[in-house]
């Protein structure tokens, strides 16, 4: 721990900063000492060497970022960058010019090359230039001491550094690093065997170089061992760094031609020289184009030779030998007879409700924790849990589900496909092999006290323990485990049992509880006395939810966070639901429109717009051919378009989406909620695109349907615009390309009729036709006695560019008997 020094400075590792200072500083030291040659330009060697430490430097800053408060870490590494830049135009002239001059050489010394003598002449007047430049900066970074202030701030590191160096955790964290270097270059593998994707192949070379920057940084770690490993890695940079010299020439080339045949012709004489210099420019790109073609055959040799050998995982391999994950880190504190230990387990990669259960955990003095396994599965987050878990020193084993992510085996249509593909392509090599490095079992001693960390139980890891298991169950457990305290999951459920000599806990699920409760579940213990305490912890969950439908998950995923139920559970609920839809619409819209009313929405616009959409509906019965199913959810929709108004007016539409979605309350399947839910949100605003994620979850049958009843619902939404139910009833009738939407007033309808003409694009896409509107006034009754109703409608049509615009009779419509 380093104390005292910076107070914007948190609890570090101080092992591993300590380590990252005195590298940094030897590269300081070595940069330093390159600038005075760079200045004076006489051995372009100088920049070289100089441009190379920049870069290693800005490789490894990041690397040790959590050593340094944020606002200079910053600061100092685009300071860095400013370094790496303008090193780097020089650097590229100088290679230019010795590449030409290496090029002249192989020439006949008869043969005319004026092109590449301009070219060569050219190159060195820029570089001549540039060096002003280059030495104007120099002496800005001389005058900014940003040097002086990263090396003074590593010895203070050290300095302020009084517990002893600790290897296993600088090694662990340099696994870590290596291996997320390597999975970036790995994942560029794709591009290896396509020819032309030349920026493709120099991202993939600076890939390269940031892998052997780290490589070069923790070697001494290792005692030698990456030697072989970094000589590969720099064949990989070298080869790809040759090929992009190549692109560069290739592109360059054709623009000095034209310049040069753009120049001013003086004589016949020079004309040939000009001729003949674009021969020999022509003549060079020919020999650069082959020079490219043997580069990257050598790069894809080189690619297929190591993936024969599996050098990478050989190497991810060696960087994570001489650690076992945390155990080393937390044998000092389980040393400590009155240490406080959280235990968890079956967290399923959900990050909010592990963060929560963190929080809480230290809030009450717990710095140890043991956890039972299932780290990964079910939730959106499987790379970011388990980080959270190394870096709290937790001693973790096996799930049965980490087990099945990592044995790659197919699923087939199980509900749980999802949740297998999705962590399978998530998950980093890193963590996974953070995984296999997992024991299935860990006995470790505390207090004097025998602790047996398991998933399952000693048999299997798939054998459930649920408290109302028989106790000779337990008690042959407990014979053969021999141990004082067991510390099991799996089963979800949280519960102690004492057999004998032997407690058994069960800490309850962190990311998925199954008993009812969406809360996570963890415990706490203390050894010295022994005591132990179940507890349950408040988190986002309706966040989780929402991560998960994100990344695309059945719905059910994330009604089983907030309801806090298995997903068999919900599978069951939604299975016996099903046929409600059709044969008891009635109670599903009773239910709905109680549990509507606890948002304060305006109950007569929604009964209004909920009339008006059934309408719709059926008058439009022969066009859509929805059924019964279809209809109810529609009411339904229209029932809850608003209830987003209970969080604010502003994209009240997206609130009613995520109320919809989150309300257990609501008597739908989860499917059917995310079907409501899509058409509730497109009564107003934007059509739907596939990048509103809970829209492009669905198939494309469902989204057709959505399409068609958020259409209907939008006009029904557009006729009550006023709030006043200004509409009495409405009619629709097809002919050809249009739809006329008729309806029946008590008042001049101009609000409506702006609003519907806002709101018909989604049902115009939908069904592919044109609306018009029309509008017939009902006569007040007292009128009724005294004449008759005039039946004449006057009709007009929606304006829109295609049709003609409404008439007089549209703000002013015909008075009708409303019998």
């Amino acid at each position: 721990m380093i104390r005292g020094f910076d107070p914007d400075y948190a609890a570090i590792d101080s092992s591993y900063c300590r380590f990252g200072g005195e590298a940094l500083v030897k590269l300081l030291q070595f940069l330093e000492s390159q600038m005075e040659g760079v200045e004076k330009s006489e051995d372009i060697e100088y920049v070289h060497k100089m441009r190379v430490a920049s870069r290693r430097i800005r490789a490894v800053i990041p690397l040790f970022s959590e050593c340094f408060p944020k606002k200079r870490y910053k600061r100092w590494l685009n300071e860095i960058k400013k370094i790496t830049r303008f090193l780097g135009a020089a650097r590229d002239l100088d290679v230019q010019i010795l590449f030409v001059k290496e090029y002249l050489k192989r020439l006949q010394p008869n043969e005319p090359m004026p092109g590449m003598e301009a070219l060569l002449e050219r190159h060195a007047s820029e570089r001549i230039k540039l060096q002003s430049r280059v030495s104007n900066e120099i002496q800005e970074l001389k005058n900014s001491r940003v040097l002086e202030q990263i090396a003074s701030y590593c010895k203070r590191i050290k300095e302020a550094t009084s517990s002893p160096f600790n290897l296993y955790s600088v090694r662990e964290k340099a696994f870590w690093q290596i291996s997320s270097k390597l999975d970036e270059f790995i994942a560029m593998e794709e591009y290896v065997h396509k020819e032309n994707e030349i920026l493709k192949h120099h991202e993939m070379r600076i890939k390269a170089k940031w892998l052997r920057y780290t490589l070069e940084v923790f070697a001494p770690l290792y005692q030698g061992e990456l030697s072989d490993d970094i000589g590969i890695v720099k064949n990989f940079q070298d080869t790809l760094g040759e090929l992009h010299d190549c692109d560069v020439w290739v592109r360059s080339i054709p623009g000095v031609i034209n310049e040069i045949q753009k120049e001013p012709v003086s004589s016949p004489e020079n004309e040939r020289t000009m001729s003949e210099g674009n021969i020999d420019l022509l003549k060079f790109l020919e020999y650069i184009e082959q020079k490219r073609k043997s580069y990257y055959q050598q790069f894809v040799s080189l690619w297929d030779e190591n993936k024969s050998k599996d050098s990478f995982e050989e190497l991810r391999n060696k960087a994570s030998a001489g650690f076992m994950a945390g155990e080393y880190r937390t044998k000092s504190e389980l040393a400590n007879p009155y240490v406080k230990i959280g235990l968890i387990s079956d967290i399923h990669a959900n990050l909010n409700a592990l963060e929560a259960v963190i929080k809480d955990a230290e809030n009450r003095g717990i710095t140890v924790f043991l956890n039972a396994g299932d780290i990964i599965g079910f939730g959106a987050f499987p790379n970011e849990v388990i980080q959270a878990l190394y870096s709290k020193n937790t001693l973790s084993v096996k799930g049965n589900f980490d087990l099945e992510v990592l044995a790659k085996n197919k699923w087939g249509k199980s509900s749980k496909k999802f949740a297998i593909e999705y962590t399978r392509k998530a998950l980093t090599k890193s963590y996974q092999t953070y995984l296999r490095a997992l024991p299935l079992k860990l006995e470790i001693e505390i207090a004097q006290k025998k602790f047996l960390l398991i998933h399952g139980t000693p048999d299997s890891i798939d054998e459930h323990l649920y408290h109302d298991t028989p106790d000779e169950r337990f008690q042959e457990i407990a014979k053969k485990a021999a141990s004082d305290i067991i510390v099991f999951g799996h089963s979800h459920e949280q519960f102690t049992k004492k057999m004998g000599d032997t407690l058994f806990i069960n800490p309850g699920s962190v990311g998925r509880p199954g008993d009812g409760n969406p809360q996570a579940a963890y415990a706490a213990i203390n050894v010295n006395p022994l005591s132990v305490e179940l507890i349950r912890v408040n988190y986002d969950v309706e966040t989780a939810a929402d991560s998960l439908r994100r990344r695309g998950a059945p719905e059910s995923y994330s009604q089983m966070l907030l309801r806090g139920l298995s997903l068999e559970s919900i599978a069951a609920e939604d299975k016996a639901r099903e046929q409600d839809m059709e044969k008891n619409c009635a109670e599903i819209n009773s239910s709905t429109q109680s549990i509507s009313q606890k948002y304060g929405m305006d109950i007569k616009h929604s009964e209004q717009v909920r009339k008006l959409s059934l309408e719709l509906f059926d008058t439009l019965q022969h066009l859509h051919k929805l059924g019964k199913r279809e209809r109810c959810w529609l009411e339904c929709a229209a029932i809850l378009h608003d209830i987003g108004l209970a969080n604010g007016t502003k994209a009240h539409q997206k609130n009613t989406l995520k109320l919809i979605l989150n309300d257990t309350q609501l008597p739908f399947t989860s499917v059917e909620r995310q079907i409501i839910a899509n058409i509730a949100r497109y009564h107003r605003k934007g059509c739907p695109k596939n990048k509103d994620y809970s829209f492009k979850s669905l198939n494309s049958e469902l989204k057709a349907k959505v399409g068609a009843l958020a259409g209907i619902l939008r006009l029904a939404d557009g006729l009550d615009f006023s709030h006043q139910s200004n509409v009495e009833k409405v009619e629709a009738h097809v002919a050809f390309e249009y739809v006329t939407i008729e309806g029946f007033v008590r008042l001049n309808p101009v609000l409506e009729e702006s609003a519907v003409n806002k709101k018909k694009d989604m049902f115009e896409q939908s069904f592919n036709k044109k609306v018009m509107l029309a509008w017939k006034q009902i006569q007040p009754l007292q009128q009724q006695t005294s004449q008759q109703p005039e039946l004449t409608q006057q009709s007009t049509p929606a304006p829109d560019g295609n049709v003609p615009p409404p008439q007089e009779a549209t703000s002013k419509p015909q008075q009708t008997s409303s019998s």
